[in-house]
This record gives structure tokens, C-alpha cells and sequence, in this order.
């Protein structure tokens, strides 16, 4: 027998083996029983997707398919783009709240006609989750596995499955995350598609998640040192880092409304800075700090102008036509990079940074804080203050036209003040009572409680004879009443952060240190150096099966 006879039955005998572990066992929309017993569930189905999993008691499963899924550009959780379908279906799992399991994986099967068509590496093949809201896939890098052989890609380690899925893939060379440098020029721009969401990883961690209408160039750069007038407008928080990030898009800010972005910044956090200058602080081991972000955006009407800036960005204005021609006018001249974006250049930022008034979010697990803007030119910086307070904007809020609360600026910044009210004189002689606030409330039935303010504390938002005495002072008695009845449990309640702000335990810092010293793993070689140490075996690094 030929070395070639025998290369022809090994094939042949592969190829038959795995077309036999293709074979359906399982169809859709069709009620599947998981066993209790922790013996493996495999589920084939007739587009060759599959789904296996243990589970701890019995349970059951549904699968279906959507015909009409999302596109698949809109994508969180991976850097890179454009992202393709590799599915003309997506895949939908529902159980009877199996939230159990172990060892879950779905493995979804690629087209190769398709691979091969939209140019993607299989090794650029993921399996993405329909996000909760149902706006975007989520991918999650550390889950994946692909199978070049047999053409599959699975999202691995579910403890639960419910959910939709769909194979995608990335139209990149790169086949690991894909970062940016930073800098200016053409070279480390970004290109927004301005179809779907887009996620730009830059060369320190700095990200950007970002979902425009039409595309847009990006560059960020770190510019060196902060001046201490551009902290002016902040008061009672510390400067982590010395150096800012500065973002400039193609729009330059100069037509806020035109593109209608919506950003994501994804600061970096450095543990090791951070527990420093906590230890410096004085925090102790139970103490936490606020981190918060301060934006330096850029002037909408530095002249001076009035009655200019609302025509930017409307149709019926002349202004908005005369820009685009000029802007196709820039780009068809072929003008050096650097000179394509004249705006961008010539950018002037409100003289002082001002803290972003949204909602924030850490991610310990990546080591960084985020937080929604509104527009993303500008410079960005990292802020910490002890105690858990917020940083407090001054006047200096006018002179950034972000709008970076996206309208809540004005009511956060309201929202601050009438907390203390009761703590504050109001030549009311209400002074007193104020100051025990929910406290007092049990005082309430007595009769002369009527003309106290504790009894004024429940009813403040609804319209009573008492509650119009106390604003007698003159201004917004309704907006005055209604503000510190929502904002009044934020100092009792050290959970909940203040706007634009998230709070940081020295506990939690300290163990992302940890996290950071080991590689983001368990310290399996201090484990077992401690163990043999606890067991009488002295510090060694050798191990005796």
C-alpha cells in the first residue's frame, strides 16, 4: 500500500468522522431536556450549530432562530472595524432560568463562501451576544475559541445561555486587539464609519466607543503637564495624572448638531498612582475616594458672536451648505493630512476643565472609569478627591458650551446646593428642625408639628398650605421643593455616587494592585510558596509530586 493510499483513507476516514459529529440530533424550536446528572448535553442542529453544556439539576431548553437580526456593525466589546456578519441568521437560546450551568459553550458554524468574500481571517471570528437593551453584539474576547477544521467559532465558559447569538467577523489584518497610537497626523487617525458603534482601543488603554451617523476622522493625542489656571474651575479634588488627552474629530466641534455622536470615553486608571496618593491622603484601609472626569471643551462662539451658533447645523440655514463645500472643497484638493482639517489645527478650549456631568461607571476587571460625553473634542483628564464628594464646577461653566450633562449641568448644579438648605439660614426660623431632617419625622403627628419643616419633609412635592411657607424668600419655590426631595438620602447613602462621579475603596484599589502586579491572575507561585510555609515546609520553589 502506497503512501499515497494511505493519505486517501486517512482523509477519507476524517471526513467521515466528521460528518458523523455534524449530524443533527436536535432541531429548532423544538423543547430539549438538560440532564441533572452533570453529564455533558450536546445539541446539534441542522445549520451545524451547537450547543453543549453540564448542568447541576434538570432543566430545559429552547432554540430558535431570527431572520431579521440587528447589523452587525453594531459591535462593543472588541476594537477594530468594519465588523461583517458571517451568519445570514442569528441564533436565539431561552431556558427555564437556567442560571447554573457549567462549562456552557455555543458553537456557531462559518460560511467559508462568506469568509471568503468579506476578506476576514477565521482567526478574526467571534461569537457576539445580543446586548440586554437589544442596540448592540457584545463580544467577549476572553470567551472565544475558533476551529479552523471543521469551521466553527464558540463563545466558551457560560454559566447561563439565554440570549441571541451571531458569528461575526472582523475586517482587520490584525487578529488580536487592534490598538492606536497616538498623535495627530493621518497616520494614527481613526475612521468612523458613521454606521453602527465603533470601538477604538489607543496604546495606553485610553478607549473610545463611539456611534456616529456619517464617518468622522479621530485623533488623540496626550499632551504634558496640566496648568494649574486650566484647574481654576474645579475645587477640592487632586489631578491623578500630568498629562491630558486631547481629542480632535474631522468636525472640529464647529456643527455640534450635525453628526449627532454619542461617545463613551474609557479612562484609564493606574492602581499603583492611585494607592499612593491615597496613602498619601491618609486613607485608611475601610476610606474611599471619588474619581471623577474633567473635559476642557472646546469654545463654540470664541468671537463673541450672538444669534451665530444655533444656525450651525440647520438645514435651512446657508451656513451649513457653505461648510460642507468647503469641507468636499479641502478634501478633493488633495492637501497634505495635516492640512485637511484647517478646524482642527486652530481648536480654541475653554480656559479651564470642567468635571463631565453624567453618569460613571468602573471597570475594575480592565482598570478603567467611564463615561458618556456629549461632544468629544477637547481635553479629558483624571480627578480624585477624598472623602466621596464630587468635584465642584465654579463659574466657570458658561465658558464651556459642551453642555457635557447633556442638560443635566444645570440641575446637578442645583441639585448641590439645596442639600445643605436646611443646614444653611433662611430667616425663616426654620433653622433647627431642618438640619435633623428624616429624623425627625416621628414628631410629625403632633399638632404643632403643622408649622415645623419636619412635617413639611414628606409632602414637599405635593402642594400643601405648609410647603408654600417656606420659599418665601422668592425663587422657584416648585423646582426648590422638588430637587432636594430626590437628593436629600445621596449623603446618607455612601453607595451612591454624586453625579459624574464613581467612589473607590482603598480595599478595592489595593487588590487591583494585586491584579496588576500578577498579570491579572492568581498568584499561583506566592499561593504555593504561603501554603508550604503554613505547613512547616519553608519558602521553596520546587514542588515534590
Amino acid at each position: 500500500m502506497t503512501s499515497g493510499t494511505v493519505s486517501l483513507l486517512f482523509l477519507f476516514f476524517s471526513a467521515r468522522a466528521l460528518a458523523q459529529a455534524s449530524i443533527p440530533n436536535a432541531n429548532f424550536n423544538q423543547v430539549l431536556n438538560l440532564n441533572g446528572d452533570m453529564q455533558l448535553n450536546s445539541f446539534t442542529f441542522p445549520d451545524r450549530s451547537k450547543v453543549e453544556t453540564f448542568s447541576q439539576k434538570q432543566q430545559q431548553l429552547i432554540v430558535n432562530q431570527n431572520g431579521n437580526p440587528i447589523p452587525a456593525s453594531q459591535v462593543s466589546g472588541s476594537t477594530g472595524q468594519p465588523f461583517v456578519a458571517l451568519m445570514t441568521q442569528s441564533m436565539s437560546i431561552n431556558t427555564n432560568g437556567a442560571t447554573d450551568l457549567v462549562g456552557g459553550q455555543i458553537e456557531l458554524a462559518m460560511d467559508p463562501q462568506m469568509l471568503q468574500q468579506n476578506a476576514v481571517n477565521p482567526d478574526n471570528a467571534f461569537v457576539a451576544m445580543l446586548s440586554p437593551d437589544r442596540q448592540t453584539w457584545m463580544i467577549q474576547e476572553t470567551m472565544r475559541s475558533v476551529n479552523i477544521t471543521d469551521m466553527t467559532v464558540r463563545m466558551t465558559r457560560r454559566t447561563s445561555i439565554d440570549g441571541e447569538y451571531m458569528a461575526l467577523g472582523r475586517q482587520t489584518v490584525e487578529t488580536n486587539a487592534v490598538l492606536v497610537p497616538f498623535g495627530s497626523d493621518q497616520s494614527s487617525s481613526v475612521v468612523i464609519q458613521g454606521t453602527g458603534i465603533q470601538e477604538n482601543e489607543f496604546q495606553d488603554g485610553f478607549r473610545m466607543s463611539v456611534r456616529a451617523t456619517q464617518p468622522v476622522t479621530m485623533n488623540v493625542d496626550v499632551k504634558d503637564g496640566v496648568d494649574s489656571g486650566m484647574l481654576a474651575g474645579i475645587q477640592g479634588s487632586d489631578l491623578v495624572n500630568d498629562y491630558r488627552y486631547s481629542v480632535t474629530t474631522s468636525l472640529a466641534a464647529v456643527q455640534p448638531d450635525l453628526n449627532r455622536m454619542a461617545t463613551v470615553i474609557q479612562m484609564p486608571i493606574n492602581a499603583v498612582r492611585i494607592q499612593k496618593m491615597m496613602q498619601a491622603m491618609g486613607v485608611q484601609a475601610n476610606g474611599q475616594v471619588a474619581l471623577s472626569v474633567a473635559q476642557r471643551g472646546v469654545l463654540q462662539n470664541p468671537g463673541g458672536a450672538t444669534g451665530q451658533l444655533q444656525s450651525v447645523g440647520a438645514p435651512t440655514r446657508r451656513g451649513r451648505d457653505a461648510l460642507r463645500a468647503e469641507v468636499a472643497r479641502q478634501i478633493q484638493g488633495g492637501t497634505p493630512s495635516q492640512q485637511q482639517n484647517p478646524a482642527a489645527t486652530q481648536l480654541l478650549l475653554a480656559p479651564t476643565f470642567t468635571p463631565v456631568q453624567a453618569e460613571a461607571v468602573i471597570d475594575p476587571l480592565n482598570m478603567r472609569i467611564a463615561i458618556p460625553v456629549r461632544q468629544v473634542d477637547g481635553e479629558y483628564i483624571l480627578l480624585m478627591q477624598k472623602g466621596g464628594a464630587a468635584p465642584q464646577p465654579t463659574q466657570q461653566q458658561g465658558a464651556t458650551p459642551q453642555g457635557q450633562g447633556q442638560g443635566q449641568t444645570p440641575q446637578a448644579a442645583e441639585g448641590q446646593t439645596p442639600r445643605p438648605e436646611g443646614q444653611t439660614p433662611q430667616a425663616e426660623g426654620q433653622t433647627p428642625r431642618p438640619a435633623e431632617g428624616q429624623a425627625a419625622q416621628a414628631e410629625a403627628p403632633r399638632p404643632e408639628g403643622e408649622a415645623r419643616p419636619q412635617g413639611e419633609a414628606r409632602p414637599e412635592g405635593e402642594a400643601r398650605p405648609e410647603g408654600e411657607a417656606r420659599p418665601s424668600n422668592g425663587t422657584a419655590p416648585a423646582a426648590g421643593e422638588r430637587r432636594p426631595e430626590r437628593r436629600q438620602e445621596s449623603p446618607s447613602n455612601s453607595e451612591t455616587a454624586p453625579l459624574g462621579a464613581v467612589f473607590i475603596t482603598m480595599k478595592e484599589v489595593n487588590k487591583m494592585v494585586e491584579l496588576m502586579q500578577w498579570g491579572g491572575q492568581a498568584p499561583i507561585t506566592k499561593m504555593m510558596n504561603d501554603y508550604k510555609s503554613s505547613q512547616g515546609f519553608g519558602n521553596t520553589t520546587s514542588t515534590t509530586l
